[in-house]
């Protein structure tokens, strides 16, 4: 891992043909293939990715999660996520969202840190004991015996000296959004980073500098020596714990997680970005009906209907002269005023479709 104080401000330069691209639209940044200079952002689709100064954070990344979801599998991934959308706008198909997917690699912050210091605690050490109750079994009375585990609190208190490691936070601002979108990653099962890497892949730079990451990661560091505490005191629980520590040594590393964006387009033209996970799949992102196709439809069936109020005059006006044709006038109507109802639902079923979709969605950053 990289030391703190000798990269901190420090930018790392990364060799051509990559590049620091920032997307014009949402200033997401990213390191990329300087081919990709001008093209569409993958996380808004509202602007382009433009040469960018880089940011002064440490650039280098030291650990990935590889890939684990192919192209092969996108197929029945966004198959099977749009199949529930009845009427669904014209570019909302398999094929374009297969197309568009961009495979993007996102930052999460890992520090390790040496500490000591002195800490306090009431430690809770569970024990049994044991009672007898009387019941009322098979038409007798019996002395059950029952066990109750309950915690006696003794006060205790020492000193610490340990290293803790990879202790992770987020890198972005909007961590907590991206993660509702993704779902979780088994952390465990990264890798070194490697160059090639980022030959099929964008990074997304960290936004959240060093020193604003440790405001959320020492609350961290401190529960984890809570836990080791506790354990030290060989209890099964503690309270009122009051620490005093210091950290030295912050070793600071970057570790890139996967996943694809890709998008369609709604009624009204505008991009709808859907994540999907790289190592397990979960897609997330706004499924969205289309209202205009649903007026459509259901000006077809309107026409139909109308057709059928028609057909159902002109068989009134003939039974004036043969009285059999009132049946088939009867059947017409009721054939309009069936299909007419039944135009009702595509015209309807988009809209009330649209409102109940709140899911999470990918942060419109401007």
């Amino acid at each position: 891992m990289t030391d703190h104080h000798a990269q901190n401000g420090v930018t790392s330069s990364s060799p051509k043909p990559h590049e620091t691209l920032s997307c014009s639209n949402c200033h997401r940044t990213f390191l990329a293939l300087s081919r990709l200079m001008g093209h569409s952002c993958p996380l808004c689709q509202m602007g382009k990715l433009e040469a960018s100064i880089p940011r002064k954070l440490n650039l280098q990344p030291e650990a990935v999660l590889p890939f684990k979801v192919g192209q092969p599998h996108l197929q029945s991934i966004c198959a099977s996520f749009i199949k529930s959308v009845w009427i669904k706008p014209e570019d909302y198909t398999t094929e374009n969202l297969i197309t568009r997917s961009i495979p993007l690699f996102w930052p999460l912050w890992l520090v390790d840190a040496d500490t000591h210091g002195d800490w306090k605690m009431e430690a809770g050490f569970d024990y049994q004991v044991e009672s007898a109750k009387e019941a009322y079994v098979n038409g007798q009375w019996q002395s059950l015996k029952e066990v109750k585990t309950r915690i006696r609190w003794e006060p205790r208190l020492g000193a610490f000296s340990t290293h803790i490691d990879n202790v992770s936070v987020p890198a972005l601002a909007e961590h907590q959004n991206r993660l509702g979108m993704t779902g979780s990653y088994p952390l465990d099962q990264s890798k070194k980073f490697e160059e090639k890497f980022m030959d099929k892949a964008l990074l997304e730079v960290p936004d959240i500098p060093i020193e604003k990451a440790w405001e959320t990661a020492r609350p961290k560091f401190d529960a984890r020596v809570e836990t080791i505490c506790q354990e030290a005191a060989g209890a099964q629980h503690s309270k009122e714990f009051t620490l005093n520590a210091e950290y030295h040594n912050l070793n600071w590393a970057q570790l890139y997680l996967p996943l694809y964006a890709t998008h369609y387009k709604d009624d009204n033209g505008e991009p709808q970005i859907l994540i999907i996970n790289g190592q397990t799949g979960k897609i997330n992102g706004p499924r969205l009906a289309s209202p205009k196709r649903g007026l459509k439809i259901a000006g077809i069936i309107g026409i139909v209907a109308g057709a059928f109020f028609v057909l159902g005059l002109l068989a009134l006006l003939i039974s004036l002269m043969v009285e059999e044709a009132k049946v088939v006038a009867g059947l017409f109507a009721f054939l309009g005023v069936g299909t007419g109802f039944i135009a009702l639902i595509p015209a309807i079923q988009p809209r009330i479709w649209n409102r109940n979709q709140k899911g999470p969605r990918i942060l419109k950053q401007r």
